[in-house]
């Protein structure tokens, strides 16, 4: 059976938006989420598998909870995540931690393709990395 312009089956772009897969198979979360991120403004909290002695995630590559802030105030928003580049010029994603008071906490961003190219130019243009960085960040290296 071929799919109908509304059906929703193949092509996602009739009727309402779909929800995301988060949202399917945790709605309550996310509610408990979204009603907390729009009552305070996000904070920054290190996450301890961050921590150099942790054994496991990466290093942390903000210096301090006021850089952490700073950067997270200031960052480039995109959908859940917040984008920044630290003061020794690493582009770091916050990711909120789903905590009742909106933490958010940051990790280094290793794989280039993981910044969306519109984060990119937001980045380009605000001054935050150079045209050459761009482009290898856009080529997928870094």
């Amino acid at each position: 059976m071929a799919a109908t312009e509304n059906s929703g089956i193949g092509h996602g772009t009739s009727g309402s938006p779909q929800e995301s897969i988060e949202e399917q198979i945790y709605p309550q979360k996310v509610s408990e989420n979204q009603s907390n991120a729009s009552n305070s403004p996000p904070v920054y909290s290190p996450s301890p598998k961050h921590e150099p002695n942790s054994g496991w995630g990466s290093a942390n590559p903000i210096s301090s909870k006021e850089e952490g802030q700073k950067l997270l105030d200031s960052g480039i928003h995109q959908g859940k995540q917040v984008y920044n580049v630290t003061k020794s010029g690493k582009i770091v994603k916050f990711q909120p931690s789903s905590t009742p008071n909106n933490e958010y906490h940051a990790y280094e961003v290793t794989k280039p393709r993981d910044v969306p190219s519109s984060v990119l130019k937001q980045l380009l243009n605000q001054g935050k990395i150079t045209k050459a960085e761009y482009n290898k960040f856009r080529k997928g290296k870094k």
